[in-house]
């Protein structure tokens, strides 16, 4: 199966205050399919005691056309679309109940040692199991490496709550746009619905660190948020809105 399609209704947690599904939402759902199409062939989040290998996603690119009500069944088809020795990539799409399409998204991952806790290379058994369609959500190049603005204003420290900690011991890759949000002024938020998002994680935070977050606002009217740590050198994730 070298693509991937499950239902999915929209719930009460994947809206937003006007009951339309929200880029958290899209993202939880695309993240769930992920998983499920991982696990469908040997190598999702039950298997790792026996694989002893498991995900971390290292960049989403989300485009997104419409935004569906609650209750809504969506369409979602996944597919492994390149591999390297080490990242692989991934494209989604939703549909909502008319067939019309809601959002696209790219994604980069890594594979990840769990008894070795480290990163690690493409297996032969993964790129057998995992094969590649050579269809694209996207048709630009996919900018992997989001850069810093030279300048941002800093907004607040946030302390890592044990609600943020997931399966990997370290913060859910979701939570870093609730963190974004929180950095945006209220102006922009309560005005601007955005339909574009490219977000890149670099170090992981865990249980008990304190992050700082940026923001800045570029010509291009682009929305940056930069989350580093306590002692603003080193960046867990930037986020790109517009």
């Amino acid at each position: 199966m070298d693509i991937y399609t499950k239902k999915f209704e929209i719930t009460f947690t994947d809206i937003d205050e006007n009951n339309e599904l929200s880029n958290k939402g899209i993202l939880r759902i695309m993240q769930e399919i992920a998983g499920m199409h991982s696990d469908s062939l040997g190598y999702g989040l039950n298997d790792m005691p026996k694989t002893g290998f498991g995900w971390i996603i290292l960049n989403w690119k989300l485009k997104v056309f419409s935004r569906p009500k609650w209750n809504t069944v969506l369409t979602v088809n996944t597919w492994s679309r390149n591999k390297t020795p080490l990242f692989a990539y991934r494209d989604l799409e939703i549909y909502d109940d008319k067939n019309n399409l809601v959002a696209i998204a790219t994604s980069k991952w890594v594979l990840f040692d769990v008894n070795k806790q480290s990163l690690c290379k493409i297996t032969p058994d993964i790129k057998k199991r995992f094969p590649d369609v050579s269809k694209t959500v996207f048709n630009d190049k996919f900018n992997e490496k989001l850069k810093e603005p030279e300048f941002s204003n800093f907004v607040y420290e946030y302390k890592i709550q044990r609600r943020d900690i997931d399966t990997n011991h370290h913060v859910n890759n979701l939570n870093y746009l609730d963190y974004a949000y929180e950095a945006i002024p209220d102006d922009v938020y309560s005005n601007i619905n955005f339909s574009n998002i490219e977000i890149m994680y670099k170090h992981e935070a865990k249980f008990g660190d304190i992050i700082s977050v940026f923001y800045s606002h570029t010509k291009d009217n682009e929305y940056i948020i930069t989350i580093k740590d306590e002692k603003r050198k080193n960046i867990h994730s930037i986020i790109k809105l517009y």
